[in-house]
Protein backbone atom coordinates (compact mmCIF):
# COMPACT_ATOMS: atom_id res chain seq x y z
CA UNK A 1 0.00 0.00 0.00
CA UNK A 2 1.27 3.92 -0.91
CA UNK A 3 0.11 6.84 0.02
CA UNK A 4 0.37 10.27 -1.36
CA UNK A 5 -0.03 13.44 -0.87
CA UNK A 6 0.22 17.27 -2.19
CA UNK A 7 3.30 19.24 -1.12
CA UNK A 8 2.83 22.95 -1.41
CA UNK A 9 6.18 23.73 0.76
CA UNK A 10 8.06 26.24 -1.22
CA UNK A 11 5.87 26.52 -4.33
CA UNK A 12 5.32 30.33 -3.49
CA UNK A 13 9.32 30.92 -3.79
CA UNK A 14 10.05 28.03 -6.42
CA UNK A 15 6.92 28.28 -8.66
CA UNK A 16 7.00 24.33 -8.23
CA UNK A 17 3.53 22.28 -6.78
CA UNK A 18 4.10 18.98 -6.47
CA UNK A 19 2.45 15.71 -6.11
CA UNK A 20 4.03 14.16 -2.89
CA UNK A 21 3.18 10.66 -2.85
CA UNK A 22 15.16 3.59 -4.91
CA UNK A 23 23.48 0.10 -5.82
CA UNK A 24 25.23 3.31 -5.71
CA UNK A 25 28.75 5.31 -5.71
CA UNK A 26 28.01 6.71 -2.01
CA UNK A 27 26.11 4.50 -0.07
CA UNK A 28 24.86 5.46 3.03
CA UNK A 29 23.11 2.67 4.42
CA UNK A 30 23.23 2.69 7.95
CA UNK A 31 21.52 0.38 10.34
CA UNK A 32 20.00 0.75 13.65
CA UNK A 33 17.99 -2.50 14.75
CA UNK A 34 14.67 -2.26 13.34
CA UNK A 35 14.96 0.32 11.06
CA UNK A 36 17.95 1.52 8.13
CA UNK A 37 18.40 4.11 5.74
CA UNK A 38 18.61 2.95 2.70
CA UNK A 39 19.60 6.08 0.28
CA UNK A 40 22.76 4.15 -0.79
CA UNK A 41 20.90 0.83 -2.36
CA UNK A 42 17.87 3.34 -3.61
CA UNK A 43 19.97 6.40 -5.27
CA UNK A 44 20.91 4.66 -8.45
CA UNK A 45 17.48 3.37 -9.25
CA UNK A 46 15.90 6.77 -8.74
CA UNK A 47 18.45 8.42 -10.60
CA UNK A 48 18.16 5.71 -13.84
CA UNK A 49 14.81 7.06 -13.99
CA UNK A 50 15.52 10.34 -13.94
CA UNK A 51 18.35 9.44 -16.36
CA UNK A 52 15.69 8.34 -18.72
CA UNK A 53 13.82 11.44 -18.64
CA UNK A 54 16.34 13.95 -19.07
CA UNK A 55 17.04 15.17 -15.39
CA UNK A 56 19.79 15.72 -13.16
CA UNK A 57 21.20 13.13 -10.91
CA UNK A 58 20.25 13.44 -7.42
CA UNK A 59 22.66 12.93 -4.65
CA UNK A 60 22.25 10.91 -1.22
CA UNK A 61 21.53 13.47 1.74
CA UNK A 62 22.52 12.25 4.63
CA UNK A 63 20.21 14.66 6.74
CA UNK A 64 17.06 13.67 4.52
CA UNK A 65 18.02 9.84 5.31
CA UNK A 66 18.22 10.67 8.92
CA UNK A 67 14.79 12.31 8.76
CA UNK A 68 13.29 9.78 6.91
CA UNK A 69 13.98 7.06 9.33
CA UNK A 70 12.79 9.12 11.89
CA UNK A 71 9.88 9.24 10.35
CA UNK A 72 9.48 5.67 9.17
CA UNK A 73 9.90 4.89 13.09
CA UNK A 74 7.18 6.98 14.05
CA UNK A 75 5.00 5.08 11.28
CA UNK A 76 6.21 1.61 12.41
CA UNK A 77 5.27 2.53 16.13
CA UNK A 78 1.65 3.92 14.93
CA UNK A 79 1.25 1.33 12.83
CA UNK A 80 -0.11 3.20 9.94
CA UNK A 81 1.10 5.27 6.80
CA UNK A 82 1.06 8.98 7.16
CA UNK A 83 2.60 12.46 6.15
CA UNK A 84 1.98 13.75 10.04
CA UNK A 85 3.73 17.26 10.64
CA UNK A 86 5.59 17.22 7.13
CA UNK A 87 5.91 21.06 7.44
CA UNK A 88 7.51 20.60 11.07
CA UNK A 89 9.56 17.96 10.33
CA UNK A 90 11.48 19.60 7.07
CA UNK A 91 11.92 22.51 9.21
CA UNK A 92 12.94 20.59 12.62
CA UNK A 93 15.64 18.57 10.26
CA UNK A 94 16.83 21.93 7.99
CA UNK A 95 15.39 20.32 4.80
CA UNK A 96 16.12 22.59 1.85
CA UNK A 97 12.38 23.41 -0.25
CA UNK A 98 10.97 22.81 -2.24
CA UNK A 99 10.86 19.16 -0.32
CA UNK A 100 7.97 16.03 -0.74
CA UNK A 101 7.75 13.04 0.42
CA UNK A 102 6.45 9.10 -0.68
CA UNK A 103 5.50 6.88 1.75
CA UNK A 104 4.46 3.26 1.42
CA UNK A 105 3.91 0.41 3.74
CA UNK A 106 4.29 -3.79 3.34
CA UNK A 107 7.27 -3.50 0.66
CA UNK A 108 9.47 -6.88 1.31
CA UNK A 109 12.73 -4.80 -0.06
CA UNK A 110 13.90 -2.08 -1.60
CA UNK A 111 12.67 -3.32 -4.99
CA UNK A 112 9.09 -3.65 -3.95
CA UNK A 113 9.25 -0.38 -2.79
CA UNK A 114 11.06 1.53 -5.87
CA UNK A 115 8.32 -0.52 -7.75
CA UNK A 116 5.64 0.47 -5.87
CA UNK A 117 6.40 4.12 -6.30
CA UNK A 118 7.44 3.66 -10.00
CA UNK A 119 4.10 2.48 -11.29
CA UNK A 120 2.42 4.88 -9.09
CA UNK A 121 1.72 8.34 -10.87
CA UNK A 122 1.83 10.55 -8.44
CA UNK A 123 4.68 8.68 -6.84
CA UNK A 124 6.40 8.50 -10.08
CA UNK A 125 6.36 12.36 -10.66
CA UNK A 126 7.26 12.89 -7.30
CA UNK A 127 10.48 11.08 -8.45
CA UNK A 128 10.87 13.13 -11.46
CA UNK A 129 10.90 16.67 -10.05
CA UNK A 130 13.35 18.30 -12.09
CA UNK A 131 14.34 20.64 -9.19
CA UNK A 132 14.95 18.50 -6.61
CA UNK A 133 18.44 17.68 -5.43
CA UNK A 134 18.52 15.76 -2.61
CA UNK A 135 17.19 11.96 -1.70
CA UNK A 136 16.92 9.89 1.86
CA UNK A 137 15.45 6.86 2.25
CA UNK A 138 14.46 4.42 5.19
CA UNK A 139 12.97 2.06 6.13
CA UNK A 140 11.39 0.19 9.70
CA UNK A 141 9.81 -2.32 11.10
CA UNK A 142 7.36 -3.46 13.63
CA UNK A 143 7.13 -5.46 16.12
CA UNK A 144 4.78 -7.90 13.74
CA UNK A 145 8.04 -7.17 11.05
CA UNK A 146 5.58 -4.97 8.70
CA UNK A 147 7.96 -2.62 6.58
CA UNK A 148 7.59 1.09 6.58
CA UNK A 149 9.17 3.45 4.02
CA UNK A 150 9.66 7.05 3.24
CA UNK A 151 11.34 8.30 0.78
CA UNK A 152 12.12 12.01 1.18
CA UNK A 153 13.15 14.22 -1.77
CA UNK A 154 14.28 17.80 -1.39
CA UNK A 155 15.65 21.04 -3.14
Amino acid sequence: MIARRVVILGALSSGLLSGCTTSSLLDLSIGSGESEIVTGETLGRVNRLRAEAGLPRLSADRNLGRQAQAHAEYMARKGHMSHDNFARRMKKWKIDLPAAENVSEGQRDVAGMFEAFETSPKHRENMLVGKFRKLGVAVARNKEGRAFWVMGLSG
